[in-house]
């Protein structure tokens, strides 16, 4: 076979997990090859994936010597500075890390960018799963099969930010989060073990996270262990026996579980869930498609070296992939966090030069501005101009709008008529309407200042068709202070049931003496 072929086999079996075979193709193809730099990229790949990257460094160095140019330069420099990291020696691999970006910084000024590349999706059959609602029954299944051996873990991070965000998981998260106290860590993972769940290898061994992967579905499970430090609840990767710069420390205020029924059997959820998103997402109610878990937690001690070289290792794998926009998204998360750092400033204005040379979009991070989120409730039947003449209205008061399409028995309740339109179609409608960022379909008919921190509403608005309207709509939400209350101007001259009298008198009558 040729040499080609022979590394597309390799990396077949490399990508099916059969790495003895792998290994059989490449070792003598590195003997035979030492300076190819297409062997060895495979060849470094399969060891750092074998517990073997301490071989990797003195056989990349070679082939950094070797290959001529920017963009080669680069990527070898990354593959040594990934392998330095994976060894746990931080102060090398960020120097690599920073040769890399130099030498990519230069490409990028002698006007060349490399060559955008779709990057594989190894986990769409994860997706898939999760937009199923697959791995949301797995998730609670091991929940509860964990709560019934009083071993009390939780949905966290992105799994928790799906349930309560959306009332479902992320469809597009690629893995499942639970997070235990760091009692219960021994228990725990034997007990996920026992259930079924498969140990992943990490690159990296944290003493309080751990990766499974479920044999069947091949869903990733990431187990969090924390523990009380005073009046805060800290976890992250935690590495004994390494100084503090190998730490990374994820800080949260003192929460509480409660027990939740689920399909199958109680599990335990966070009595105060908010607490534990606001402390990790700051404003997570608004969807960020770049956050990145290890590197965007609002709630880091410290920006370590360790999040420091994550960082790097993510920006610089993104640039050499040819995805301007998203290792300018690292780059400027890196700033954020440290506005000395240099190298990540100056890899930020190069990227955008770039980007405006391509006439590339540079991306917007979100803000960290005051978010000011607004609620109302209406039956939305029969949609029309009215209702959209309120809801940009409605919008406009702040930057969210949250719209609760109430049920079909309320409408009878207040109308003492079923509505045309289900609810169900009312709300798609609805939240397909531009001015709503988010529909709900279960809240309470009363508006109390407790429901409105919950969700964190700023704002109640509505408009009154009749003053009999305006003391109905004042009494359910009497209970607010008046700053919270927002009263709209009603759109005169179109109407729900003036729609409805239309398409009566309309009904079976000529039109241009057709019928």
């Amino acid at each position: 076979m040729k040499l080609d072929e022979l590394l597309l086999k390799a990396k077949e079996l490399i990508i099916a997990g059969k790495y003895n075979d792998a290994d059989g193709i490449l070792e003598p193809l590195k003997s035979e090859y030492p300076l190819s730099p297409e062997v060895a990229r495979v060849w470094c790949s399969l060891a750092m994936r074998t517990g073997r990257a301490d071989d990797v460094p003195a056989y990349a160095a070679k082939i950094y010597a070797h290959v001529q140019g920017d963009f080669h330069k680069a990527h070898w420099a990354h593959v040594l500075g990934t392998a330095s990291f994976i060894l746990l020696d931080l102060s090398t691999a960020h120097a690599h890390f920073t040769y890399a970006l130099n030498h990519l910084m230069a490409l990028a000024k002698s006007g060349k960018i490399p060559p955008q590349k779709e990057q594989v999706k190894p986990g769409q059959a994860d997706a898939n799963a999760f937009a199923s609602g697959e791995a949301e029954k797995l998730l609670w299944r091991t929940c509860a099969e964990l709560a019934r051996q009083d071993i009390p873990v939780f949905p966290f991070a992105g799994t928790l930010l799906g349930l309560i965000r959306n009332g479902c998981l992320l469809d597009f998260d690629k893995d499942l989060d639970i997070a235990v106290q760091m009692e219960f860590w021994d228990t725990c993972c034997a007990a996920l073990e026992q259930a079924g769940w498969a140990r992943a290898p990490m690159r990296i061994e944290y003493a309080n996270y751990r990766d499974y992967v479920h044999p069947e579905l091949g869903i990733t499970l990431d187990v969090c262990g924390l523990q009380a430090r005073g009046k805060q609840i800290v976890g992250g990767f935690a590495l004994p026996g390494y100084p503090d710069e190998y730490q990374r420390v994820s800080v949260f205020p003192k929460f509480d579980l409660t027990q939740r029924d689920t399909d199958f059997g109680t599990a335990w959820f966070p009595r105060q869930p908010e607490r534990i998103l606001t402390a990790f997402y700051g404003d997570w109610r608004t969807p960020n498609p770049n956050w990145d878990t290890v590197i965007s937690a609002c709630n880091l001690e410290n920006f370590t070296q360790l999040v420091r070289c994550y960082a790097y290792h993510r920006l610089i794998q993104r640039w050499l992939l040819g995805d301007l926009a998203k290792a300018w998204c690292y780059a400027h998360q890196i700033v954020m966090k440290d506005p000395d750092d240099v190298l990540a400033l100056r890899s930020r204005q190069w990227m955008e030069r770039a980007m405006t040379r391509l006439n590339r979009e540079i991306p917007v991070w979100p803000k960290n501005r005051q978010q000011k989120r607004v609620y109302t409730r209406m039956v939305a039947d029969l949609f029309h101009e009215g209702h959209v003449s309120f809801l940009r209205a409605a919008r406009a008061l702040g930057t969210h709008l949250t719209v609760c399409v109430v049920s079909d028995e309320r409408v009878v309740e207040n109308k003492g008529k079923l509505p045309v339109m289900k609810q169900a179609e009312r709300a798609a409608v609805v939240a397909a309407c531009k001015y709503v960022d988010a529909v709900m379909t279960e809240t309470p008919a009363s508006v109390t200042p407790e429901f409105m921190q919950q969700n964190g509403f700023d704002i109640y608005t509505f408009a009154c068709a009749s003053e009999q309207e305006r003391r109905d709509k004042y009494k359910l939400c009497e209970s607010l202070p008046p700053e919270m209350i927002q009263e709209l101007t009603y759109t005169p001259g179109i109407s729900t049931s003036e729609l409805v009298m239309r398409i009566w008198d309309g009904a079976g009558k000529e039109v241009s003496g057709k019928k």
